[in-house]
């Protein structure tokens, strides 16, 4: 997948490794990658990413698959999954859990705050 560019840290602000800047990550959503917000509800309904699925960061480690897709019989658990919190200090560790159970698992790079300060939309209001 050409969009998915995974960039080492240099100093100069370039995304860690597993991380995304906000262009890839919408290259990587239109192509079908799986958006999961880890923040606490009440953080997520003041806004969050179109599309993005709330997830609670302690349900990943017993069951991703479960955590992120629930019973959907349609999921496709091999897509990317982009994950995402306030600033990406929550959505690196739980990112890497999922990394650890096989899944393609990145980081949106300075998290909502990088996503809005790049003119993104935040939704407010419940999950669906």
């Amino acid at each position: 997948m050409g969009w998915l560019r995974r960039r080492k840290d240099d100093g100069g602000g370039a995304p860690a490794e597993g991380n995304v800047d906000v262009t890839t990550a919408l290259h990587a959503m239109a192509s079908g990658a799986v958006v999961i917000d880890v923040r606490a509800r009440r953080e997520y309904e003041r806004g969050h990413m179109p599309g993005a699925r709330l997830v609670d960061p302690r349900d990943l480690a017993a069951s991703p698959v479960d955590a992120i897709w629930g019973d959907d019989p349609l999921a496709e658990t091999s897509k990317p999954i982009i994950v995402v919190s306030s600033t990406g200090s929550r959505a690196a560790a739980a990112a890497r859990v999922l990394r650890e159970g096989g899944f393609d698992a990145l980081v949106l790079a300075g998290g909502l705050v990088a996503w809005a300060r790049d003119g993104q939309v935040l939704i407010p209001g419940p999950p669906r």
